[in-house]
C-alpha cells in the first residue's frame, strides 16, 4: 500500500498530529460509553494544517479589497442576482433586465442576461463537467448488412474532486467524523449504540486493513432513473449521486445543506440497433461501463489514499471507500447482476424468498469467477448449475470488480419507503386486511377515525385514492392496528402488530442492541402468523415468496453494518431528482437536453457555493437548520397560522420541569366567552360544578355563574423530551381545545375540535407500575382558559376543564394496546378543573370498532359517542419509543 508521505510530493508532509484520546473509553454528552480506536492505528490523523476552499477564496478575495462578493459590487446586486439565478428562466431574466423601471432604477453593472451569466460564470466553481461519447454496436443490421450503431453521451465529473470540496467544506466542521467508535448504552458494554455510520461495524472493519494513520471516507452512492417530461414524450435522464459518510445522517438528509451531489448522468438511450431479445442486456452493459468509468478516479484514490484538507482546517490521508449504494430494488439487481426473481444480497433460492431463514451472502470473487468463465465459455458443470442457480446476468466486467475494499452484495442499504412503507404495507398488508375485512368497512372505519393534531383524516377512505406517496402510507400505518382490532382474529391482528412493530422499529433513528432484538422479534412473529393470510383467503396465490418480504432479512445485518436506515432512505434521492433532473430540464430546451442541463446545474451550484461561503464569512460554522416544529392543526389538515405569536398571551412554566405554551388568538370568540357558552359549545356540561369545587379548594368565596365570562386558549404546546432514538425536530406535541367556529359568508363553520391528554396523578396502577404511563391517566381536554381576577384566587398556570377516562386496563394480549374508558360519576362524566402544568402530553385514542363499526359514528362525533378506546402507540416514532415496554421511553 502507498504511504501518505509518497502523496502529493510538492507539499512538505509532516509527522502525523495524533488526536485520539489517551485511553481508549469514556462518556459522552448523553452519558454514553464509547470505544475508540486503537491508538496503535492512529485512524484519523492529521499531518498539517492547511487552510480550506473557503480560507482560500477569503484570502484572494481580501487581497482584491473592498467588501467580499466575488465579481458583484455589492450585496444588493449579489442578491438580485442570486434571485434571478435561482427563481426566473432565461427568457424572462431577459425581459426583466430590460423593463424601464429596472433600468432606471436599479444601476447594476450587469444590463442583460449574458452579463449576468459571464459573472455568475467567473464565480469560483465547483467541478466542471465532462463528456464522453460512447458507440455501441448493437446485432441488427441496415439495409446493406452492416451493423447498427449508437452514439451515447455520458457527462460526469471527478469523483475524488466532489469528494474534496465535500470534506474540505468548513460549514460541516462540527458535523464530520474521521474514525470510528462503537458507543453504549452501559460501561459494561452489553448494550451497543448503533446510529451514525461511524458507531456501525463497516466502518471499524475497513480501517483494521488500512495502513496506519489512513482516515476512511466512506463513500455513499445512489442512483435512480427517472422521468422528466410530465406529459408527454419520453425524456428520461438517470442521475448518480455521491455522498460520504463522515458526514452526519441528519445533515445528509437535508437537500439543502448540498452535502449529497451529482456526479454523473448514465446515458439512457433508445437502444434500437438491438433486437429486442438484446435490448435490456445492451442497457445493462452500458449502465456498468459507464459506472466503471465514472468511478474509475475513485477506485484509484482508495487503492493508494490521496492527502484532503477536511473541513477543520487539517490534513489527512483520505481513503474513499464505496460503503453503500442506496438504489430500489429493480435498480439493485442491475448492479449486483441478478435476475429481479433473485435476492440481490444472499444466495436463497428463487422460491424461498418467502421462508425465513438464514441464507449465505452473495461471494464477490465467487461471482465474478462465474461472470467470467460465462464470457470465456469455460464453465464446469458444477459451475453452470451455480451460475443458473444465482440468477445472474453476463455483466463483463461489472463496476465494482476492481473497487477496493468493496463487497457490493453488503452495500445496498434498506429502502424504508419502496420495501416496507410502500411494498410491505400498502402493496400486501393492507390489500391482505381489505380482502379480510371488506373495502366498505375499512373506509368506515378511516372516515370514522379520531382525529389528532397533524393525523391525516382519509374523509373518504382509503380506497378512492387514486395516487398513493410516501406520506400516504405513513399516515395509515399510524392508525392501522387500531383500526383493525376487533374487526380480524387474533392471528391477523398478530401478523398486522408484528409488521407494524418492524416498519417502526427499522425506522428508529438510533438503534441499540435492546432495540434490534424488537426488530427481530417483530420479524419472527409476522413469519409464526403469516399463514393465516392464506387460510383466510387473502393471499393469493398461496405463498410469500415476494422481494420486499425477503429484504426484510436483511435489516438487522444492514444496520448494525452501516447505521440507522434513515441514513440511506430512498426518499433522499427522489426529492434530489427535483433539483438535479426535473427543474434543469424544464430549464432546457428540451433539445439536445443534457448539455443545457449541465451547464444550468453547474451556474445553480456556483450560487449555492457561493452563499454558503457568505454565509461562513458571516458565521463561521454551520447555521443549523430551524427545527420545523409539528405544526397544531385546529381542524384536521388546516394549519393553525403561528404568526401570532407575536402579539399573544404566551405563559410559560416558571421552571424547567414542563414546558409548554398557550397561545390565545385574536379571535373576539375567544374573548370574554361566558360559560353557558362554553358548556353549549364545548360539551362541557360540568364546567361550573367543576369550578365552584376547584374555586372552594383554593379558598375562594365566590360562586361561578353562567354569565361569568372567560378568556380562552385553543391550544396548548408541550416541548417533548429529546430522546435518542426519535428526530429531534418533531418534539412539539400539540392539545387542541377548540370552540366550533360559525360561518361567516363562504366559509363554512367548522365543528369544535376536542383532543385527549395525558395528566399526571400520581396514582398507582399495578398494570402500568414501572412502564412509562405510571402515574398517568388519560383525560379530555374540552376547555383551557385564564382564571378571571374577580374571583381573588391567585394561579400562576392556566386552566383546564378535563373529563377524566378510567385507570389503564391491562395491555390487550393480542394487540398489546392499552385500554381505557370514560370515568363517570352519579351517571355524569367525572371533570375537573386542574392546572396545565398536570398535562404531560397528548395522546391519540381509537375507537373501540367492534366486529362492525357504528354507522353513526363520524370522526366529528366519535370521541363522544364512543365509550372504549385503545391508546395508539403508533402515532409516531417518540410515542412508539415511550410506549413500547422494552425501550427506555420518557416524558
Amino acid at each position: 500500500m502507498a504511504n501518505p508521505d509518497d502523496q502529493d510530493s510538492n507539499q512538505d508532509a509532516q509527522p502525523p498530529i495524533d488526536q485520539n484520546l489517551s485511553d481508549q473509553s469514556g462518556t459522552d454528552r448523553e452519558g454514553r460509553w464509547s470505544q475508540e480506536f486503537p491508538p496503535e492505528k492512529n485512524a484519523g490523523a492529521v499531518f498539517r494544517q492547511a487552510p480550506t476552499t473557503f480560507e482560500r477564496i477569503r484570502d484572494e478575495e481580501v487581497l482584491k479589497g473592498g467588501e467580499v462578493f466575488g465579481p458583484f459590487e455589492s450585496e444588493e446586486e449579489w442578491e438580485l442576482a442570486k434571485w434571478l439565478i435561482k427563481n426566473v428562466g432565461a427568457n424572462q431574466m431577459e425581459a426583466f433586465l430590460k423593463l424601464p423601471i429596472v433600468r432606471q432604477r436599479i444601476d447594476a453593472q450587469y444590463r442583460t442576461k449574458t452579463d449576468l451569466l459571464e459573472l455568475v460564470d467567473s464565480l469560483p466553481g465547483g467541478v466542471k463537467w465532462e463528456c464522453e461519447e460512447l458507440t455501441i454496436q448493437g446485432d441488427c443490421l441496415d439495409i446493406n448488412g452492416k451493423p447498427l450503431t449508437e452514439t451515447l453521451e455520458l457527462w460526469h465529473r471527478d469523483p475524488v474532486e466532489i469528494m474534496k470540496e465535500l470534506i474540505g467544506n468548513p460549514l460541516f466542521k462540527d458535523v464530520m467524523a474521521y474514525e470510528p467508535q462503537k458507543v453504549f448504552v452501559d460501561a459494561e458494554g452489553k448494550n451497543r449504540v448503533i446510529n451514525e455510520m461511524w458507531t456501525a461495524d463497516w466502518w471499524w472493519k475497513v480501517q483494521e486493513q488500512l495502513p496506519k494513520g489512513a482516515t476512511v471516507a466512506p463513500v455513499i452512492l445512489s442512483s435512480d432513473k427517472t422521468t422528466l417530461s410530465q406529459f408527454r414524450g419520453d425524456k428520461s435522464a438517470w442521475p448518480l449521486y455521491l455522498t460520504l459518510g463522515n458526514i452526519s445522517k441528519s445533515i445528509r438528509r437535508q437537500p439543502s445543506s448540498h452535502s449529497t451531489v451529482l456526479i454523473g448522468y448514465i446515458p439512457v438511450g433508445k437502444y434500437d440497433c438491438y433486437t429486442d431479445k438484446s435490448k435490456q442486456f445492451a442497457r445493462y452493459r452500458v449502465f456498468h461501463y459507464c459506472v466503471r468509468l465514472v468511478l474509475e478516479s475513485l477506485a484509484k484514490a482508495g487503492r493508494e489514499g490521496v492527502k484532503m484538507v477536511c473541513s477543520d482546517g487539517y490534513e489527512r490521508w483520505m481513503w474513499p471507500i464505496i460503503a453503500a449504494y442506496v438504489a430500489d430494488y429493480p435498480e439493485q439487481c442491475l448492479v449486483a447482476c441478478c435476475m429481479e426473481n433473485r435476492c440481490p444480497i444472499c444466495k436463497v433460492g428463487r422460491d424461498e424468498r418467502g421462508m425465513h431463514a438464514e441464507n449465505p451472502l452473495r461471494d464477490k470473487n465467487e461471482t465474478l469467477d462465474l461472470l467470467r468463465r460465462q464470457e470465456e465459455n469455460t464453465h464446469t458443470l458444477a459451475s453452470s448449475k451455480l451460475y443458473q442457480d444465482l440468477g445472474l446476468r453476463h455483466v463483463v466486467p461489472p463496476f465494482w470488480a476492481d473497487l477496493p475494499f468493496c463487497n457490493i452484495f453488503e452495500a445496498f442499504t434498506p429502502d424504508l419507503l419502496h420495501q416496507l412503507h410502500k411494498g410491505v404495507f400498502k402493496d400486501h398488508l393492507v390489500k391482505w386486511c381489505t380482502a379480510i375485512v371488506g373495502e366498505k368497512e375499512i373506509d368506515s372505519r378511516f372516515r370514522a377515525m379520531s382525529g389528532y393534531a397533524g393525523l391525516r383524516h382519509f374523509k373518504n377512505g382509503i380506497s378512492s385514492v387514486s395516487q398513493w406517496t410516501g406520506r400516504e402510507h405513513k399516515e395509515m400505518e399510524r392508525v392501522f392496528v387500531g383500526l383493525l382490532a376487533g374487526a380480524v382474529e387474533d392471528r391477523v391482528l398478530k401478523a398486522v402488530k408484528s409488521i407494524l412493530d418492524f416498519i417502526y422499529f427499522a425506522s428508529l433513528h438510533s438503534h441499540t442492541s435492546s432495540t434490534l432484538q424488537g426488530l427481530q422479534t417483530a420479524l419472527d412473529e409476522f413469519h409464526a402468523h403469516k399463514s393465516v393470510f392464506i387460510e383466510l383467503e387473502a393471499r393469493y396465490p398461496g405463498h410469500f415468496n415476494i422481494p420486499k418480504i425477503h429484504s426484510m432479512e436483511h435489516y438487522r445485518m444492514l444496520i448494525e453494518l452501516f447505521g440507522s436506515a434513515d441514513g440511506f432512505n430512498s426518499e433522499s434521492p427522489e426529492r434530489l431528482h427535483i433539483d438535479y433532473a426535473k427543474d434543469a430540464y424544464r430549464a432546457s430546451n428540451k433539445k439536445d437536453f443534457l448539455i443545457q442541463m449541465t451547464v444550468w446545474l453547474q451556474r445553480q451550484e456556483s450560487v449555492d457555493r457561493w452563499t454558503v461561503f457568505l454565509e461562513w464569512m458571516k458565521h463561521g460554522s454551520l447555521a443549523p437548520d430551524e427545527i420545523i416544529d409539528t405544526v397544531p392543526l385546529p381542524h384536521d389538515d388546516q394549519p393553525l397560522d403561528e404568526t401570532e405569536d407575536n402579539n399573544t398571551d404566551q405563559v410559560h412554566t416558571p421552571t424547567a420541569a414542563l414546558n409548554y405554551k398557550v397561545t390565545a388568538k385574536h379571535a373576539p370568540a375567544l374573548q370574554s366567552v361566558p360559560a353557558s357558552q362554553i358548556v353549549a359549545d364545548q360539551h362541557a356540561s360540568q364546567f361550573i360544578p367543576a369550578l365552584s369545587k376547584f374555586l372552594r379548594h383554593r379558598g375562594g368565596s365566590i360562586i361561578p355563574q353562567p354569565f361569568d365570562t372567560f378568556g380562552l386558549y385553543k391550544w396548548i404546546k408541550f416541548r417533548l423530551p429529546d430522546i435518542p432514538e426519535a428526530s429531534c425536530k418533531k418534539l412539539d406535541d400539540v392539545v387542541r381545545a377548540i370552540p366550533p367556529i360559525p360561518s361567516v359568508g363562504r366559509c363554512q363553520a367548522q365543528l369544535a375540535v376536542i383532543d385527549f391528554a395525558l395528566v399526571r396523578t400520581g396514582e398507582q396502577n399495578k398494570h402500568t407500575d414501572g412502564t412509562i404511563l405510571q402515574g398517568l391517566r388519560v383525560a379530555q381536554v374540552r376547555v383551557i382558559f385564564r382564571l378571571p381576577q374577580i374571583y381573588g384566587v391567585q394561579i400562576v398556570h392556566p386552566l383546564a376543564y378535563i373529563e377524566w377516562f378510567t385507570p389503564f386496563s391491562p395491555p390487550d394480549t393480542t394487540s398489546g394496546l392499552y385500554s381505557v374508558s370514560r370515568s363517570t360519576r352519579m351517571h355524569q362524566p367525572y371533570a375537573e378543573i386542574i392546572e396545565v402544568n398536570r398535562l404531560v402530553r397528548g395522546c391519540h385514542l381509537i375507537p373501540k370498532f367492534g366486529r362492525h363499526i357504528n354507522a353513526a359514528w363520524t370522526s366529528a362525533n366519535v370521541g363522544d359517542l364512543c365509550h372504549s378506546f385503545f391508546i395508539n402507540p403508533y402515532l409516531d416514532i417518540h410515542t412508539f419509543c415511550a410506549l413500547n415496554n422494552s425501550m427506555p421511553g420518557c416524558f
